[in-house]
């Protein structure tokens, strides 16, 4: 994204969430820190536009964790930037899957990169993507990452790119539960230690999300693309190639109307129009699934598929085993 693009959609979030307290901007992609100037420049354009509109700004930056430099430590600490940084738990699982253009692995300069940002005080969750044929292998990750200092770590399957046998979502399912069983002998032994999905803060918990349905998508959440194209939310972004009716305007044009209606009738559908839904056990701790998985995987936006009905209903089991 050039600069002057990345001001454009600055401008265009800013304007469309006047009225709230707060404001946040996430840098993802690719990998956002190829372009750490414009980083920078909009950074600092973007706190400047919310606090003029009486907003308090905060940012995320997700980051495969490759690139770092003391520059890049100092600034994430200084303004401050919330680092989600990718790394698949030791060695071995990450570099299997996780490596450069040219085959050569990436781990060790990943775990330099995240022991880096933890000296530094950055705030920092490690962010564990599960390919299939390592689901048995998340507590393990877990109980590797915690032993370089990461207090707060995010789990998730992949989606979309990849199959799931029926055995690989119940070995995901009973490792998330091996998982917890490790974060509460953490938590008892006086330490800190914050898993997703079953945060202790989750909502996928107690029936929080009964009779509530659907996501932000173009309503609180917008993603905007390098050459300026507007999404609903960042996950749709990856998928518009395929689906181009995700599409909802541009930066230079503005918002379709009719698009963003399109998009808000799918993000805020109810249970009448999720039928895939209405009988589930666990619809009490869900909200019907994200869209971008949905349409990425059951070709439907509003079908979720088998692997992610089966770990929101771990999850619930998941969070008694880690915190009661």
């Amino acid at each position: 994204m050039d600069e002057s693009t990345g001001r454009k959609a600055v401008e265009m979030f800013v304007y469309l969430a006047s009225g709230a307290k707060t404001v946040e901007f996430t840098y993802t992609g690719g990998e956002p820190l190829t372009a750490f100037p414009t980083l920078v420049v909009l950074t600092d354009y973007a706190r400047q536009r919310a606090s003029e509109a009486g907003m308090e700004s905060s940012f995320v930056l997700k980051t495969n964790g490759t690139i770092l430099d003391s520059d890049i430590v100092d600034f994430l600490r200084d303004h401050p930037v919330k680092v989600v940084l990718s790394i698949d738990g030791a060695r071995q699982t990450h570099d299997r899957h996780r490596r450069t253009a040219s085959g050569h692995e990436t781990h060790s300069a990943v775990q330099r990169n995240l022991l880096a940002l933890l000296q530094n005080d950055v705030p920092c969750v490690a962010s564990m993507t599960i390919h299939p044929s390592e689901s048995a292998r998340v507590s393990e990750g877990i109980r590797f990452l915690h032993s370089l200092g990461a207090a707060r770590i995010d789990v998730g399957p992949a989606y979309g790119t990849v199959a799931w046998t029926e055995e690989q979502v119940e070995q995901f399912a009973s490792s998330l539960i091996d998982a917890a069983t490790y974060v509460h002998e953490v938590a008892r032994a006086g330490d800190q230690l914050n898993v997703g999905p079953f945060y202790r803060e989750s909502e996928h918990v107690g029936g929080i999300l009964s009779d509530r349905w659907g996501c932000h998508a173009a309503s609180t959440h917008l993603a905007f693309l390098p050459n300026g194209t507007i999404c609903g939310c960042s996950a749709l972004a990856m998928i518009i190639d395929r689906v181009p009716e995700l599409i909802l305007g541009d930066v230079r044009r503005g918002l379709e109307q009719e698009a963003v209606d399109r998009m808000l009738s799918l993000a805020q559908a109810t249970a009448e129009k999720r039928r895939a839904c209405q009988n589930c056990e666990t619809k009490a701790n869900c909200t019907g699934g994200c869209l971008a998985i949905n349409y990425a995987t059951t070709g439907s936006p509003l079908v979720p598929p088998y692997l992610y009905c089966n770990t929101i209903s771990v999850i619930p089991l998941a969070w008694q085993k880690a915190w009661e």
